[in-house]
C-alpha cells in the first residue's frame, strides 16, 4: 500500500501522505488546515511558488550579479545554489507585490504569505536587497523565507518571514527536505544554526545535517527529529553564545527523549568558516567522535573547578534541569554519571533533584503536532480515512477482516480508492 509506506518510508503523518499522494497523481482532494479553508492554503503556497522563481530569476540576471558573486566568493558552489533554490530580492518595494497582483492574487491573501508588509501607503515587498534563502516543507513546497543582507551595514543582517498558516518556526528545519533519507541511512543528524552553515556542510558531502535557520530550538523541533533518528550531533558556533545556545538545545533533546553530543568549532568560529578552513574530512572526523553532552556542559561550566557557593549552584542548576526529564531510565543513567564525575553521593543529588520544580513549559507530554494539521471535511470522509488507517494496521487480522468485510467501491474519493 502507498500511503503507508510514504509513513513509514518519510516518517510524516497519515493526512500528510495523502496529500503528497494527491499532488504527485494529480487527484484533486479536499482538505482543512487550522480551520482555514483549503483554497486559502492553495493560494498561499502559490504566492511563495510565485516568489521563489522571482528571486531565482534576479539572482541569475544582471541585477543579481553582485549577489551571486557574493555567494561564490563564501564558498557556495553554483550547483548547490540551484539546488536549494537561493535567490535575491531587488532593492525595490514593489517587484513581488507587482507581480501576485497582476496574477489575480487578492490583497488579504497577499498579506497572510508574510511575503510583504503593510503601511497607510500600501503594501510593500518584505524582502528588499537581501540574498534569499527558502525554507522547504518536508513535502518539498516553499513555506517561508530567510533574508541575509550582504552590501551594506545594516545590524538586521537576517530578516526571516513571520509565522504564518503554512509556517510555524517552532517545528520547521532549514534543508530537511534534501536530508532526511541521509539522517534515516546513517542514524544520526548534525544540527546547526544557520543556512550558511547547512550549505557549506551539506556540500561537503556532509548529509545528515539541518538548520534550526537562526531560531531557538524548541520541543517541537524535537519531536520532528524523533521521528526519523534518536542521535543528534550538536554543531553550532564555537562563541560564547553559541556555547549558551548548545547547551539550552541539549537539555531540550534530553527533555525529549533523544541523545544529544556535541561538537565545537575551534577558536570561537562557526561551522561555515570552520569547513572553509579545515575542510569537510576534518569536520567529519570530528562529527564522529562527538563529546557526550554531560561532558560538554562540565566543561562549559568548569564545573570540576568549583567549590564552595559556586559548586553549590551548579548542582542546584543541574539539578533543575534533571527534574524536568519525564523519561525515568535516560534521568537515572544522568544521575549515575553527573554523581560521579562530581564526585557527589548519588542519593544526596537525588534528594537535591526531589526539591525542585517541574516547569510546565517543559513538559514534553504536552507537546502534540497541532501544526500544519489536515482535517478531512465531511464524515464521509472521515469514515474512509479510519479505514484507511485500519487496512495500514499491523496487525494483519485486522487488515484482512476490513478487506474481506470493505468493499473498495465505499470509497468515494479517487485518491482513497488507489491507496486502498
Amino acid at each position: 500500500m502507498y500511503s503507508p509506506f510514504l509513513m513509514d518510508y518519510q516518517k510524516i503523518p497519515f493526512p500528510d501522505a495523502v496529500q503528497v499522494l494527491a499532488e504527485r497523481y494529480n487527484i484533486p482532494i479536499e482538505l482543512e488546515k487550522d480551520g482555514a479553508s483549503n483554497e486559502l492554503f492553495s493560494s498561499l503556497y502559490k504566492l511563495h511558488d510565485i516568489a521563489l522563481e522571482l528571486y531565482q530569476e534576479n539572482l541569475f540576471s544582471e541585477l543579481g550579479k553582485e549577489a551571486l558573486g557574493y555567494l561564490k566568493e563564501r564558498g557556495l558552489k553554483e550547483d548547490i545554489i540551484k539546488q536549494f533554490k537561493i535567490g535575491f530580492a531587488i532593492n525595490e518595494w514593489d517587484q513581488l507585490v507587482k507581480r501576485c497582483k497582476d496574477k489575480g492574487f487578492t490583497q488579504s491573501q497577499i498579506i497572510k504569505s508574510g511575503l510583504f508588509t503593510r503601511s497607510d501607503k500600501g503594501t510593500y515587498d518584505r524582502f528588499r536587497s537581501r540574498i534569499m534563502f527558502p525554507i522547504f516543507h518536508q513535502s518539498g513546497k516553499p513555506i517561508a523565507f530567510g533574508g541575509r543582507i550582504f552590501n551594506n551595514a545594516d545590524p538586521a543582517k537576517y530578516l526571516n518571514s513571520p509565522e504564518t498558516p503554512l509556517y510555524k518556526k517552532s517545528s520547521v528545519f532549514y534543508g530537511l527536505q534534501a536530508t532526511r533519507d541521509s539522517i534515516r541511512k546513517e542514524g544520526y543528524v548534525v544540527l546547526v544554526e544557520g543556512y550558511m552553515d547547512f550549505l557549506k556542510l551539506y556540500q561537503g558531502s556532509i548529509h545528515p545535517v539541518v538548520s534550526v535557520s537562526g531560531t531557538a530550538f524548541t520541543m517541537k523541533h524535537a519531536l520532528s527529529l524523533s521521528r526519523i533518528t534518536q542521535k543528534v550531533i550538536l554543531l553550532y558556533d564555537g562563541d560564547k553564545a553559541g556555547g549558551a545556545a548548545t547547551e539550552r538545545a541539549g537539555w531540550v533533546l534530553l527533555r525529549s527523549g533523544l541523545i544529544p553530543s556535541v561538537v565545537r568549532p575551534p577558536n570561537g568560529t562557526d561551522p561555515d568558516d570552520w569547513i572553509g578552513s579545515a575542510g569537510p574530512e576534518a569536520i567529519m572526523d570530528s562529527i564522529m567522535k562527538p563529546i557526550d553532552y554531560i561532558d560538554f556542559h562540565m566543561k562549559l561550566h568548569r564545573a570540576t573547578e568549583l567549590s564552595g557557593t559556586e559548586r553549590q549552584q551548579y548542582i542546584m542548576s543541574i539539578s533543575s534541569e534533571l527534574k524536568n526529564i519525564n523519561d525515568g531510565i535516560i534521568r537515572n543513567d544522568l544521575i549515575k554519571i553527573i554523581s560521579e564525575k562530581l564526585k557527589v553521593d548519588e542519593q544526596d543529588l537525588i534528594r537535591v533533584i526531589n526539591t525542585q520544580r517541574i516547569n510546565p513549559e517543559y513538559d514534553s507530554k504536552q507537546i502534540t503536532e497541532t501544526n500544519n494539521r489536515h482535517t478531512f471535511n465531511s464524515k464521509l470522509e472521515k469514515a474512509q480515512v479510519e479505514l484507511l488507517q485500519l487496512l495500514s494496521n499491523k496487525d494483519n487480522k485486522i487488515r484482512t477482516y476490513v478487506i474481506d468485510h470493505i468493499s473498495i467501491e465505499l470509497f468515494t474519493n479517487p485518491l482513497f480508492k488507489t491507496i486502498s
